[in-house]
């Protein structure tokens, strides 16, 4: 990523990975939230909506990457939006239980409320996962595709325009029912990274996992596809021949 980002990713930036399911996405932000925390040794909160914290500590852990030393210093919070299936009756010291995540506006206070308690002013991140999940809990008499808009728009505003902490949110795409609040939510975020199965190897039968840097605000970026894979260690490139546009080629003159 740091290839075909030279100068990273700014940090006013609301980033959104999207891709099929099984294409990597999930991965990738863990990978890039254990990177904050160990080389940028910055605080970091992870929404969580497709699973309770424990899944995360075990997929971690399956990489080898240990976040137990980061919870217990307070540098990594969960805001648990999933838990609330299971009804437990004993939370974790780092984690926030929010009661009820179809209340969109709970979940934005409780957020901001631990950016606030966690100091995040210039510093940190935020990761969701998913924002296609979030979508199939909220129920508001107003359409969805605005309702769910409003509630990017505003962390978009109050987390990396005001505060500067950047936010990566997964969303699994493209699917039918939220087409139409796709091309919006594309139109209103500063990044886009798209994951998937490169399409000429799918047709035969195997899966080969890329992605490529479709959008970023403010910054340099390469938009070719990067092959990758994921090794018991985290995602790793596959180095391919980068594709040349046939404009680009030398030309080459006649001789006389």
């Amino acid at each position: 990523m740091d290839k075909v980002l030279p100068k990273g990713i700014p940090r006013n930036s609301l980033t959104i990975l999207a891709g099929d399911l099984g294409t990597g996405k999930s991965v990738l932000m863990e990978q890039l939230l254990y990177s904050m925390l160990k080389v940028e040794k910055e605080p970091c909160i992870y929404m969580n909506f497709e699973g309770p914290p424990i899944a995360l500590q075990q997929d971690m852990e399956s990489f080898g990457w240990d976040i137990d030393r980061y919870l217990d210093f307070g540098q990594l919070k969960f805001l648990d939006c999933f838990s609330f299936r299971m009804e437990p009756t004993e939370t974790p010291k780092y984690s926030h239980f929010v009661k009820d995540p179809k209340d969109l506006h709970s979940v934005t206070s409780a957020l901001f409320t631990m950016t606030e308690e966690m100091k995040m002013m210039g510093r940190g991140a935020v990761f969701v996962d998913s924002l296609t999940e979030m979508f199939t809990l909220v129920q508001e008499e107003r359409p969805l595709v605005f309702h769910m808009l409003d509630g990017v728009k505003s962390w978009r505003a109050k987390g990396p325009k005001e505060r500067l902490v950047p936010f990566f949110c997964s969303h699994h795409a493209p699917l039918r029912a939220y087409a139409d609040l796709d091309d919006l939510l594309f139109y209103v975020v500063d990044g886009i990274v798209d994951v998937r199965f490169n399409p000429g190897f799918a047709d035969r039968g195997l899966l080969v996992k890329q992605f490529r840097i479709r959008k970023m605000k403010g910054a340099p970026h390469e938009t070719y596809w990067v092959t990758f894979q994921v090794t018991s260690s985290g995602i790793v490139e596959v180095p391919l021949p980068v594709p040349v546009l046939t404009s680009d080629k030398p030309r080459t003159s006649k001789k006389k």
